[in-house]
């Protein structure tokens, strides 16, 4: 179950969200969980939302939130916009992703929910890599669109090709 959904919001808002998390003190190497999962293996990640938790920066949680409103009103009303979790990821050419699920091991594993991932880089090229690889099959992140998946089915990010760094801001929300 993938689903593309196109022209959510402004490439504007992608970099201005942007700007505000390479601006962040907040980055950290807890991703992907897990206590099999060797810190190799870790990718730098932002927390933007995280349950009821209150985050370090609130201005880019704000950011975000209406981020996935733009995201809802093109989705024709595809999943609960109930933020359970929403972070921003960095990685590039020098970073391979590993296949693994998400929230099979936390608060979440037992809530019916779905992902949303979309790149914040408003310039970023398809010939760049970087794509969406879930289940198998490879998906394109363009800008502005956004790509509505199960995370507890095998995924990863496909290898950047590029010496640029790709950020991408990810939403667990509730499923239909």
């Amino acid at each position: 179950m993938v689903k593309i959904m196109e022209n959510c919001c402004s490439s504007m808002m992608l970099e201005f969200i942007k700007y505000h998390a390479q601006q962040s003190e907040n980055w950290n190497f807890k991703y992907p969980m897990g206590p099999s999962t060797p810190f190799e293996d870790k990718h730098a990640k932002l927390e933007v939302i995280a349950g009821n938790k209150k985050m370090p920066d609130e201005k880019l949680s704000g950011m975000a939130a209406g981020l996935l409103i733009n995201i809802y009103e093109k989705s024709e009303d595809a999943f609960i916009p109930d933020i359970l979790f929403c972070g921003i990821s960095l990685k590039d050419i020098h970073r391979k992703d590993n296949i693994h699920k998400d929230h099979h091991e936390d608060g979440l594993k037992d809530i019916k929910i779905v992902k949303l991932l979309g790149v914040l880089n408003s310039d970023w090229q398809d010939d760049w890599g970087g794509g969406f690889m879930h289940d198998g099959k490879v998906y394109p992140l363009r800008p502005t669109d956004f790509i509505l998946f199960d995370p507890k089915i095998d995924h990863k990010a496909d290898d950047i090709l590029v010496d640029k760094k790709r950020l991408a801001i990810d939403f667990t929300v509730r499923a239909k």
